[in-house]
């Protein structure tokens, strides 16, 4: 039981990360601006922030819906990555 406990507090906070690297991408390449200007402008941060936690509010929705789930309870894990699919079809559709 600690075991799951450790997994469901550690997974989401991996999932902000990702969702972080994938939005920053996003923003890099958004526009053909190329240029992280969240880190300069004080309202492009918020909206780069909000951007990262809406990105990476599918993956955690899937994670603690299917790790309720005893069939899937095993791999809650790799079928919550699929939730950034979107995105990385999004980023990959910017670079393109």
């Amino acid at each position: 039981m600690t075991k799951n406990k450790l997994c469901c507090r550690i997974f989401p906070i991996l999932n902000i990360l990702i969702a972080a690297i994938l939005s920053a991408g996003i923003w890099y390449f958004d526009e053909g601006v190329h240029r992280l200007t969240f880190l300069t402008d004080r309202d492009e941060f918020f909206n780069f922030v909000g951007v990262s936690l809406s990105i990476a509010l599918l993956p955690i929705g899937i994670f603690y819906y299917l790790n309720e789930k005893e069939k899937y309870q095993a791999k809650a894990r790799q079928l919550a990555l699929l939730g950034f699919l979107p995105a990385l079809l999004f980023l990959v559709f910017l670079i393109v």
